[in-house]
């Protein structure tokens, strides 16, 4: 299996960077619309990540680097995500659909008291395409927009328990990607184009620390409490603004401008994160959670000034806020294999990260979840599905409604490594 494991690995790694990891205008803003820091069960729980959310402790959490308190199996995750998004605006509406490799990620214990962990994952995502039509007067301008790219996220976590249900851990990230941004600007009328052209590169070190504090309430019963504090980073960035006027046949006429930055730097925002949940031994869990954002620090060389995208936004510090739980009708049912199948549910709502023309782009949703058991009973190996429904923005204000409906499937596939059984 290990073989296996290690060549779907290497395969995923290669062909990631092809994908389309997502389809909303939203994700104009910014570094793009963010993808990181949630696996299918967290996805199935309402996001939730800074606690744990597997009933057996055999899934690894790269969100809370502290919150692997009972992982003592190899652990190793591949998981896909499908998205389809409905957009609707004050005079039109489109869908479209996007899928990706969400995550691949190996962890196991090391010694008695610690844990490891390296993955991969799409850090945040471009990926938009859109016809804009207005009249000033006489005047009739068509704008077309597009951006496509992503930041993916090689990183790596380790754990260690320091006694009496106490536990800290610390998560490094590598991060690099391109994102790339065109609008074309035309007037009715008018012999020529103007195309406004932005290419960022962009790589860098982002650190997350983590602790979790767990208590034993009666003989199965446990309260978890864990926080997390992502520092602010500065990523390394690389800078084309290009302004070029072309004639309707295509052909290049001028270039009004250029500008190009070498090692510039994009400001990262922090977040803190505070989750707390209370369990029943292998049956069920109830948790809550809260995120705040700084993305008011938010800075980016050149962030294209010239665009419609880009220049009519005001970047907010924001809380996400969720909650959810997991329930297991029987873990050891020998008479019903859907009574050791895990159920999840849970919702959440994200006030505005950035706000557009003055208005506030806030999002809200609901979540479901199925962990099925697969392989041998006592290795907890799962197959996990997750669905989610939410909605994001207005349709006011020369702006767009989505709504989203996303499936997330993911293998957690365990084994026992790096030592010899003694009893199989």
């Amino acid at each position: 299996m290990k073989w296996i494991i290690c060549s779907l690995s290497l395969l995923s790694v290669v062909t990631i960077k092809a994908q389309t990891v997502t389809v909303s205008p939203y994700s104009a803003y910014g570094l793009g619309e963010q993808l990181f820091d949630n696996n299918t069960e967290q996805a199935g729980m309402g996001g939730i990540s800074t606690v744990p959310t597997n009933p057996f402790g055999q899934s690894a959490n790269f969100s809370n680097p502290a919150a692997n308190q009972t992982l003592r199996m190899t652990t190793f995750n591949a998981s896909g995500s499908g998205r389809n998004n409905s957009f609707k605006s004050a005079t039109d509406s489109d869908n479209s659909s996007s899928f990706n490799v969400s995550n691949i990620s190996l962890a196991f214990p090391v010694g008695e008291k610690g844990s490891f962990g390296v993955g991969f994952q799409p850090f945040s995502g471009l990926g938009y395409e859109i016809l804009s039509n207005s009249t000033k007067g006489d005047l009739k301008q068509t704008v077309s927009m597009k951006g496509d790219g992503g930041i993916n996220s090689l990183h790596a976590f380790y754990g260690r328990n320091l006694g009496k249900g106490f536990s800290l851990g610390l998560r490094v990230n590598y991060l690099f990607g391109e994102l790339k941004r065109n609008e074309i600007l035309a007037l009715d009328g008018a012999s020529l184009l103007v195309d406004y052209s932005d290419k960022s590169n962009y790589r860098g070190a982002q650190f997350t620390l983590g602790s979790m504090y767990t208590k034993k309430v009666g003989k199965s019963n446990n309260l978890n409490l864990g926080a997390t504090y992502t520092l602010g980073t500065n990523l390394r960035t690389d800078v084309t603004d290009l302004t070029t006027t072309y004639a309707f046949v295509g052909s290049a006429v001028d270039t009004i401008n250029i500008q190009r930055i070498d090692n510039g730097k994009t400001k990262v925002p922090q977040t803190f994160a505070l989750g707390a949940s209370y369990s029943k031994d292998n049956t069920w869990s109830l948790a809550i959670e809260a995120k705040y954002n700084t993305w008011s620090d938010f800075k980016k060389p050149i962030e294209g000034e010239n665009t419609s995208m880009t220049s009519n936004v005001d970047y907010k510090n924001n809380v996400r806020l969720g909650v959810g739980g997991y329930w297991v009708p029987d873990f050891n049912s020998y008479k019903s294999y859907f009574n050791r199948v895990t159920y999840r549910a849970g919702a959440y709502y994200q006030s505005a990260q950035y706000s557009i023309y003055g208005t506030d782009i806030t999002s809200f949703g609901a979540t479901l979840g199925f962990g099925f058991p697969v392989g041998k009973q006592n290795d907890a190996s799962m197959m996990n599905v997750s669905f989610e429904y939410g909605q994001k923005g207005k349709a006011t204000s020369n702006l767009i409604k989505e709504n989203y409906f996303g499936v997330k499937l993911g293998f957690d596939i365990n084994d026992i490594w790096f030592r010899k059984r003694v009893i199989d």
